[in-house]
């Protein structure tokens, strides 16, 4: 293997221009920051506006290549994560002397919560260190394996042994409280028994990425490890149940939480060679419907056929909406989740899901990428409009704040619209065009602009969770959701840079 070089992207300038066209005439209707916030207005505000604490913890991050970009982040990341539980922490503060974990003190004078729905946190901590530590315990799995993949350095195995310790210190949490393969979110680091299907997703993409690279031991502690996911979910008929008493059916959701249960399945199929998962594979596929419609297509179908029914989160955007609009809170994110369970799937059960299915499959999902998309900022709005009628989209006004017993999810920051930027949102996409440029041809070259543009863009306030680009999107009491490092971006940006290396997209 040759050594790894400082790069710059290979697509040409003229793709460039011609995909930045595209998706600003296919996607974008309208810049989401207010139409008065133009050249001097912003200019001015951005002068008056004090530099975010990432830009320190980043310092001389503008001036980098792509490649020494992605180090930086390699690096920062790895030190932000740990903790002495061996548990990673998901999101770590970011302050003006580097990141660390969350602190109770963070949040005096601020808008707190303890609630998420339905579940009583011990302390607000609890959100920030753990909420999502399985999602970034696999993402970071799984980025690191890439790398390792990509360019054969010893670094990014043992980063990766580290991520899949994290792993499975909380498969061993399960364990210990006679749960077997349930998969709980670590809050306090830990057992619990509240957790999502995306959880598994994630710990899913780690293990599978990894297996390639794993020992003799660590490819007999993945199998039992998916095979024990696997078995839990049957004996529940992939249910999951909450602690307020509400309970999801990941099998007879027609959408990506089905697709990930058929994933986790047909991976123990694959590893096992045990015909119940193969039946269980085929029962879970009988009831999704993702392979046809991703998520705003069956919300429009609904809509158009009178069986939709107004969710709680519609009345924040006020009196904006015009007839046939309809509130997006997070859907176009799904992308990546149908992306990762599509690709597994074909991996372990090809003859049931082909190439072809795959391909697609993907360009369904891929082909929301300009919905509330800013081409400016290069993020995506966590809330938006779209028109049943024509897919367009409009950016959600900034409403006031509900009171708290209408805040969704007993969210803070789910309680009114405003124009900021969601993190997640960028790299799940850029995981989408990565598994594009490898599966659909007609599409690799966009798939490729997007990637090459997102990485020449990339800038420190892009790895927040949650970031106000103007400065008036997030009000005062809430502004500590926008001083945390997103539990996905980094390892999303890392994994998309060196999948897009093997991919020869850049070089």
């Amino acid at each position: 293997m040759p050594p790894i070089r400082s790069v710059e992207m290979d697509i040409t300038h003229a793709s460039r221009r011609e995909f930045l066209k595209r998706l600003i005439a296919g996607g974008m209707a309208a810049p989401f920051v207010d139409h008065s916030l133009r050249k001097g207005a912003r200019a001015e505000m951005a002068t008056a506006t004090p530099p975010h604490p990432i830009d320190r913890v980043f310092s001389g991050f503008r001036g980098l290549s792509i490649l020494e970009k992605i180090q930086a982040l390699e690096r920062e990341t790895a030190a932000a994560r740990a903790h002495p539980s061996g548990i990673f922490v998901c999101m770590a503060k970011v302050t003006t002397t580097g990141l660390r974990p969350v602190r109770t003190s963070d949040f005096d004078g601020m808008d707190q919560f303890t609630d998420n729905f339905g579940l009583k946190f011990r302390s607000v901590t609890d959100f920030f260190n753990n909420e999502n530590s399985i999602t970034t315990s696999g993402s970071h799995l799984a980025a690191q394996s890439i790398r390792y993949l990509a360019s054969g350095e010893a670094e990014a195995l043992a980063a990766a042994r580290q991520a899949y310790h994290s792993l499975r210190t909380i498969f061993q949490l399960g364990v210990q409280a006679g749960r077997r393969g349930f998969m709980g979110k670590p809050y306090h680091f830990e057992f619990s028994g509240h957790t999502t299907g995306d959880q598994y997703l994630h710990a899913l993409w780690g293990l599978w990425t990894f297996h390639p690279v794993a020992s003799p031991d660590e490819k007999a502690e993945i199998r039992e490890m998916i095979r024990a996911m696997a078995d839990d979910m049957i004996a529940a008929d992939f249910t999951l149940h909450f602690e307020n008493g509400r309970s999801a059916n990941m099998r007879t959701n027609p959408t990506d939480y089905n697709a990930i249960m058929a994933a986790l399945v047909a991976a123990a199929y694959r590893l096992t060679g045990e015909r119940k998962y193969l039946e269980s594979f085929e029962l879970v596929m009988r009831t999704g419907r993702w392979r046809s419609d991703n998520r705003l297509d069956l919300t429009i179908e609904d809509i158009k056929a009178g069986r939709w029914k107004t969710p709680a989160w519609e009345v924040l955007a006020g009196p904006n909406k015009r007839p046939g609009e309809f509130v997006h809170w997070e859907q176009i994110i799904h992308c990546q989740f149908v992306a990762i369970a599509a690709s597994i799937i074909h991996d372990c059960v090809p003859e049931k899901f082909t190439s072809e299915d795959l391909s697609r499959t993907v360009t369904l999902w891929w082909a929301d990428h300009g919905m509330g998309f800013d081409a400016e900022y290069w993020g995506y709005l966590y809330w938006f409009l779209v028109s049943s009628q024509d897919r367009s989209w409009r950016p959600c006004a900034r409403t006031p704040r509900a009171p708290k017993e209408l805040w969704i999810g007993g969210h803070p920051m789910i309680s009114y619209t405003a124009a900021w930027l969601f993190g997640e949102c960028l790299t799940r996409f850029l995981w989408t065009a990565m598994v594009v440029a490898r599966h659909c041809p007609p599409l690799r070259e966009e798939a490729a602009a997007f990637g090459a543009e997102t990485f020449r863009r990339l800038q420190p306030h892009h790895l927040l969770w949650i970031s106000d680009p103007d400065g008036r999107q997030v009000p005062p009491e809430l502004r500590y959701f926008t001083e945390f490092l997103s539990s996905e971006v980094p390892e999303g940006m890392i994994a998309s840079y060196w999948e897009g290396r093997r991919l020869n997209l850049w070089s």
